[in-house]
């Protein structure tokens, strides 16, 4: 039994893995906007699986199940091998229309990819059903096995990203385990033909893995926007793939009246999205007299208005050129963040000798953190705080789909506390027609308005600078805003109107009033309406509803920033539409693997009586349940936690982990009261409600302690509350032991709703917010507590009935 325990958790800790190292691999490939969907498809498997294990009861049968699963295990290794391959053919057909396009052209591509990495799904979910309901005795115990095996894979993942890509952890490490599961199974059943053939199998795939990993095109596909583009750095860790590219000069948003030196430049792109600009350097302050580029620059507004003493923070300084700008202007304080310590490697070491390394110039300081943490974590104030169109190229938990906390109203006031008191914040963002760039300069300032107001500021058009540039060196034009943490003064208004009349830039709204909307030229003519509305209407909620874009500012409780939601003036946009084409793909899965399933499972169900029934409801809610709580998990933990990779694994390991003792406490909960059963539930519902009501100054508290610290007690957090969560789905299996197709009908039904629950939270989160996700998952959580009551009270049918004889 040690040896089936074994493979069994080899088997769990495999499909975790798959999910984690395939997430990263999609992120990096096609962008992170599709990385939620691996979560679908996990669930899916693990249900799809378990329907197919009742409905072939007599194929499936108990005296079989060790060479059934051993044989399973390694279809499970081999089709995750060969959809991992199949994954990187079909890549180059996924059109996303250029760089950053952010949304597949192609429909049917983008499916096959899915189609692609389901088999490994369905294979390892049946090996997991077949062993859970053959062992229904044991089930907290081998469920309690399951979830601890997949922390452990969640942490296996994590560490080997950072050595090595996606496809390399796929092809050597996820692939293998179930084959090396194979062996195990096959041995406890002492069946010595398959445990031999499944040691050749695995040796063989290990080493053509191995080989394949050799090839670069191979263990480092690039980003489908990009292909074609020569290459010159491609690295993978954890939280990003970071390629580098050779350039032409250019800045986002240089003056066209620039007739100075061009310098050469390299691009660095982060997950084929986020991009931002290497520039030649001799790594010698004096040598940056001849960089006048960087005071024709839209962005060097800032540096006009705050002296060359003031202390800077640079957020997202990327591949390095803030930075010089600050220290052409003679800056001796300079606080740079940068999330990924990929980047800050790439740039400052494996092209130190082109860039000069500015992360190590005098008066620099490199701190490798989540920007927002790091200024919740700060004490100091700076007179100015720079985000030139930073963003990470990667969404901050892989589980969500758009989420931005750099760019929130709690962020903004944030930003603002620290501040000194004549202090400015500066952010570039993109302005134009398409996908998210036309509400993206909207969004920020209606997040900036909003934040002003919550300071307290009465007069948000006093504090702020707006300005634009179509500049000849970049296909898009762009918006720099300013915002001053007291009133722009006459003196500040004039030294900018020099800067910018000087260098044929537009002013699109001056603190004074004195810019005319009506007489802005093109392509700035369609935003300068909308912004001298959003800076001055008295009723912004008003403009936010009724406006053809949807502009209402992002806040932590709905931090989706590049989403268009549909509104009484405007359609839904590529974002939300893009979701529900997810959506529709996840359901030509569901139907002919679930749903089909089901209706002919009805058919050889026996009589489930009330108990019966509440069984089915009560595994569908903790399904729905379970995934609606998860979701906030993540987001909270990851502005305490700060890394994105660190707060994957502490959050999903410490669940995973306390869901599983919990499961081992459960039998003895099933041979208790009702009464006791019932306190579960309301002691997680009250649980939740407390995290729920207390989880900003429970993050306050936390997140300016060391990182070490703060990972304890985030574990320390979830870990009761995780517990709890644990108890639901081992009591429910042991309240209907007795029933082999009530248990395949709940493991079924859990993973229907959880595939529904993982695309319907978002959908939920991104028109109604986080906390109404949470709390419908707390809802959730308590229909299922009444239904485990009904189950208590009620005793199962314990018939079952054969199927009936096929026509």
């Amino acid at each position: 039994m040690r040896a089936m325990s074994l493979g069994f958790g080899l088997v769990a800790a495999s499909m975790l893995t798959a999910q984690v190292v395939l997430s990263r691999l999609f992120a990096g490939t096609m962008t992170y906007y599709y990385a939620f969907m691996l979560i679908s498809l996990a669930m899916l498997g693990l249900a799809s699986g378990g329907l197919l294990a009742q409905l072939a009861h007599r194929f499936f049968t108990p005296e079989r199940l060790l060479g059934q699963v051993a044989v399973l295990s390694l279809a499970a290794g081999i089709s995750g091998f060969v959809g991992t391959m199949g994954i990187l053919t079909l890549l180059p057909h996924a059109r996303f229309g250029g760089a950053f396009q952010v949304y597949a052209q192609e429909f049917w591509p983008l499916a096959a990819i899915f189609w692609c990495a389901f088999p490994l799904f369905f294979f390892g979910g049946l090996v997991v059903s077949l062993v859970l309901s053959h062992n229904r005795e044991r089930f907290h115990r081998l469920y309690a096995v399951d979830l601890v095996s997949a922390a452990l894979g969640c942490v296996i993942a994590v560490l080997l990203l950072n050595t090595q890509t996606p496809v390399e952890v796929m092809l050597g490490t996820v692939v293998i385990l179930p084959m090396v599961a194979a062996i195990l199974f096959a041995l406890a059943g002492r069946l010595h033909s398959t445990a031999f053939a499944a040691v050749g199998l695995t040796v063989a795939f290990l080493l053509l893995g191995g080989f394949l990993s050799q090839v670069p095109s191979i263990a480092r596909p690039p980003h489908v926007s990009w292909l074609g583009r020569p290459t010159e750095v491609s690295e993978w860790n954890s939280i990003s793939s970071v390629r580098v590219h050779p350039s032409a000069f250019f800045t986002w948003s240089l003056s066209g009246r620039y007739t100075g030196p061009s310098f050469r430049m390299k691009d660095l792109i982060i997950d084929g999205l986020g991009g931002t600009q290497i520039v030649k350097f001799n790594g010698r302050p004096e040598s940056l007299k001849d960089y006048t580029y960087l005071d024709q620059d839209l962005t060097a507004l800032a540096h006009k208005l705050v002296p060359p003493e003031g202390r800077q923070l640079i957020i997202g300084p990327g591949g390095g050129v803030d930075i010089l700008q600050a220290v052409r202007h003679g800056r001796k304080d300079i606080t740079a963040v940068e999330i990924n310590p990929l980047v800050a490697r790439v740039v400052n070491e494996d092209l130190g000798s082109f860039s000069g390394r500015p992360y190590r110039l005098p008066g620099v300081q490199l701190h490798i953190e989540n920007g927002r943490t790091f200024i919740k974590r700060a004490t100091e104030q700076w007179d100015l705080i720079t985000l030139t169109w930073v963003d990470t190229g990667g969404s901050a938990t892989a589980l969500a789909f758009s989420e931005n906390y750099l760019y929130t109203v709690e962020a903004y006031q944030e930003y603002f506390q620290h501040l000194t008191p004549h202090g400015y914040m500066g952010f570039l963002r993109a302005l134009g027609e398409g996908e998210v760039v036309r509400i993206d300069s909207m969004r920020g300032l209606t997040v900036a308005r909003e934040a002003l107001e919550k300071s307290g500021i009465q007069d948000p058009g006093k504090h702020m600078m707006v300005a634009a540039v179509a500049s000849p060196h970049f296909p898009r034009p762009m918006c720099f805003v300013l915002v001053k943490r007291s009133p722009f003064t006459a003196a500040d208004v004039a030294a900018a109107r020099q800067h910018l009349e000087a260098l044929d830039f537009q002013a699109l709204w001056m603190p004074d009033g004195s810019v005319n909307a009506a007489s802005i030229p093109q392509p700035f003519t369609p935003f300068a309406g909308l912004i001298h509305a959003i800076i001055t209407r008295p009723d912004p909620e008003r403009l936010w509803a009724e406006s053809p874009l949807d502009i209402a500012p992002a806040t932590d409780n709905n931090p989706f920033y590049f989403v268009e939601r549909a509104g009484p003036a405007r359609a839904a946009g590529t974002g939300v539409l893009e979701l529900r084409r997810m959506v529709v793909i996840l359901l030509a899965l569901v139907v002919p693997f679930l749903l089909l399933p089901l209706f002919q499972l009805a058919r050889q169900t026996g009589r489930l009586g009330t108990s019966g029934w509440a069984a089915l409801g009560y595994f569908s809610l903790l399904g729905v349940a379970f995934m609606l709580v998860e979701m906030e998990f993540f987001h909270v933990f990851a502005l305490a936690l700060g890394s994105p990779t660190i707060t994957f694994a502490t959050v999903l390991a410490s669940m995973l982990v306390a869901s599983g003792v919990g499961s081992l406490f459960a039998q003895r909960l099933s041979r208790a009261r009702p009464a006791l059963t019932g306190a579960v539930f309301v002691a997680l519902a009250v649980g939740l409600g407390a995290f729920l009501s207390l989880k900003g100054p429970v993050l306050q508290a936390v997140v300016g302690l060391p990182l070490s610290t703060r990972i304890v007690l985030s574990a320390v957090i979830i870990a009761p509350l995780s517990f709890l969560m644990g108890l639901p789905m081992a009591l429910g299996m042991s309240l209907i032991s007795r029933r082999r197709d009530l248990v395949q009908w709940g493991w079924a039904l859990n993973g229907v709703f959880s595939v529904l629950a993982s695309a319907a939270a978002l959908i939920v989160a991104i028109h109604f917010g986080t906390a109404v996700t949470f709390g419908l998952g707390i809802a959730c959580y308590l229909g299922a507590g009444i239904l485990a009551w009904v189950m208590r009270r009620t005793p199962v049918p314990e018939t079952e009935q054969e199927a009936p004889p096929q026509p």
